[in-house]
């Protein structure tokens, strides 16, 4: 079996290496979360129930976007210079960040805005539209779409593959502009199937996101707003629906 040798420990070390591990584990999850995992697959399994399988689709994003990504961080990481705060999991530059967070405010309310006025955004979200039945069932999927969803998208795309591609990456403005363009790119593709509109979002908010992320050295103030747009969103669903159901009683 001598002849396995090489070969074995070729593989064994490509699979150690911590930038090869991530990317490879990273591109399983993404192929896990995109058919067996995905939110219209589960959905379809469940139905009429939306609310248990989007929390499953929550849950499955958490540990295949961010525990598993930390994880190996933290067993391999260290050999290649990788820590949770060197993929953005800290404050940064929290001056910056405040200031960019205050900027980029009107952007994103702007945005809501907009949203909660196009039909196709107002028919897909929230994902669940069981999560509206009640304050408290709607309180925990927001929570859970924040700890869950919210929390594990930025940790991977404007983290992990933000951080990683600018540390393979020459230490340019032309390698820092292929790093944020790669992971907006990809967050792009994951959101096919979503409303046009939230699309062509998608692609502007990667791009400015990414260049927030790499100015301040963390991903945190991408997430603020990021979630805020969401949950927003959701809320301003949430309260459109609660006022038809009140005025439904009152007139009935």
């Amino acid at each position: 079996m001598g002849w396995l040798e090489a070969p074995a420990k070729a593989v064994l070390s490509f699979f150690t290496d911590p930038y090869a591990a991530l990317f490879c584990a990273l591109g399983v999850s993404f192929m896990l979360l995109s058919s067996v995992l995905n939110i219209r697959t589960l959905k379809k399994r469940r139905a009429p129930d939306d609310f248990t399988p989007v929390m499953m689709y929550f849950g499955s994003f958490f540990l295949l976007l961010f525990i598993l990504p930390l994880a190996i961080i933290l067993l391999t990481g260290r050999s290649a210079g990788i820590f949770p705060w060197s993929v953005g999991l800290q404050l940064g530059n929290w001056k910056l960040g405040l200031i960019l967070a205050a900027v980029i405010l009107p952007i994103s309310l702007a945005g809501v805005f907009v949203g909660t006025r196009d039909p196709a955004i107002r028919e897909y979200y929230p994902f669940s539209k069981q999560a509206m039945a009640t304050p408290g069932r709607f309180v925990l999927y927001e929570s859970a779409y924040l700890v869950f969803y919210y929390l594990s998208w930025e940790f991977t795309f404007r983290g992990v593959l933000l951080f990683c591609m600018l540390a393979l990456l020459p230490h340019t403005i032309q390698g820092i502009v292929v790093a944020i363009m790669v992971q907006t790119f990809l967050s792009i593709v994951y959101h096919i199937g979503h409303p046009s509109s939230e699309v062509v979002g998608a692609f502007l908010s990667g791009i400015l996101a990414g260049i927030v992320t790499a100015a301040t050295g963390s991903f945190l103030y991408a997430l603020f707003h990021h979630a805020l747009v969401g949950i927003l969103n959701d809320y301003l669903m949430y309260r459109g629906l609660s006022r038809r159901r009140r005025l439904g009683r009152e007139t009935a």
